[in-house]
């Protein structure tokens, strides 16, 4: 089962900056055989910007204060 901040920030990705749901499939796949985050399989593989990264690590940070 996955957490509930994960969840959010799936939420946060497909409302905020417009991901598709494939998409962030692809991500996950990709940090898990790269053994990396979400967030930078996501900006490496170019699914995110650079200002889309900013946003979404600024998003973490506020929810986890």
């Amino acid at each position: 089962m996955e957490s509930e901040a994960f969840i959010d920030i799936i939420h946060f990705l497909i409302n905020d900056i417009g991901l598709s749901l494939s998409a962030i499939d692809l991500g996950e796949k990709l940090a898990q055989k790269n053994k990396i985050s979400l967030p930078i399989a996501l900006w490496s593989y170019g699914i995110l910007s650079t200002d889309d990264l900013h946003k979404l690590y600024a998003y973490i940070y506020k929810t986890n204060e």
